[in-house]
Order: C-alpha cells, then structure tokens, then sequence
C-alpha cells in the first residue's frame, strides 16, 4: 500500500512569538514565510480561524515558517486567552496525559545543533543513544517543548537501514 498523506504542518503554542521566531530560525535553521498574522475577533469576527477554533478564543498571532523538507511550523501565540501559568510544555506531564509531545527534526551534526540549542537558551533531556546505525537525542526549546534530533530520516532508522 501507497502512503497517501504526508505531514503538512506542526503548530506550538508559545508565550513570545516573535523570540519564538526568532530562535526557530535562528538556532533549527526554519524560514519565515511571511510576515506574523494576527486574528482579532473584534475586528473579524467571521475569520476562517474563528469557525475551527474554540468560542473563547478572540485573539491569537501566528508566525508560519517552514523547514528543509518543505514542513511547515506554525507558531502561535494565543493573547486572549492567554497561555495559563503552569500549562506550559513539560515532558513529565505531558507522557502521561495523551496527545502529542514531540516533535523530530533530522540533522547531519546532532552534536552540533544540540550545542547550538543548549547555548541559546534550550536544554538536552536525558543522554543521546543509539538507535540501530543511528543516534537521537531530546532537546527543549525555551519554551519546554520537546525536539528529538534523529542522525538520518525516520523511515531509514525504523526499516533499520
């Protein structure tokens, strides 16, 4: 059977968008793809993104960026409501409530890019390990949200080639 879908686009909430940019393109190499929108129910009440979202939500901005194999990362910063102090990304939480709790993002230079993360203000999880042929590693950005840096692609490590 055929894979028929591929994975379009990964969104996170963060409490500063525009430090949030600035770190996934900076330190993880993203591309901003166009200027920061913002949603405003007041001012748009009919908005796309106000027939999906929940009926409490009444402003949030968003950054799209894109990674190398053409991904895309929507960063979002929810202003009315807010982010709730305490609900931020965490990892000891985050394993046992369900739902998603990482990205993967594939390097040449995993040393590299978690040295990289490390001095601009993320921090490693655990200790790197092999996989197969292979090595992976958990980072958090700034913000506590988790990034598993692979050695080579997800379908080449898990086919074990």
């Amino acid at each position: 059977k055929s894979i028929t879908h591929n994975v379009n686009h990964i969104a996170i909430a963060v409490p500063d968008l525009e430090a949030a940019v600035k770190w996934y393109v900076d330190v993880l190499g993203a591309e901003e793809l166009r200027p920061i929108g913002i949603h405003d129910r007041n001012e748009n009440p009919h908005a796309p993104i106000f027939k999906i979202y929940p009926t409490n939500l009444n402003r949030v901005r968003i950054a799209c960026l894109t990674t190398g194999n053409g991904v895309g990362l929507e960063l979002f910063q929810f202003e009315d409501p807010k982010i709730e102090p305490g609900c931020e990304a965490n990892l000891e939480r985050d394993i046992s409530r369900g739902g998603f709790f990482h990205m993967a993002l594939t390097t040449d230079d995993i040393d590299g890019l978690t040295e990289k993360i490390v001095k601009n203000g993320g921090k490693v999880l655990g200790e790197k390990v092999p996989i197969y042929e292979h090595e992976a590693v958990y980072v958090e950005d700034p913000w506590g949200n988790v990034v598993e840096l692979l050695s080579a692609s997800f379908e080449r490590i898990m086919s074990n080639r």
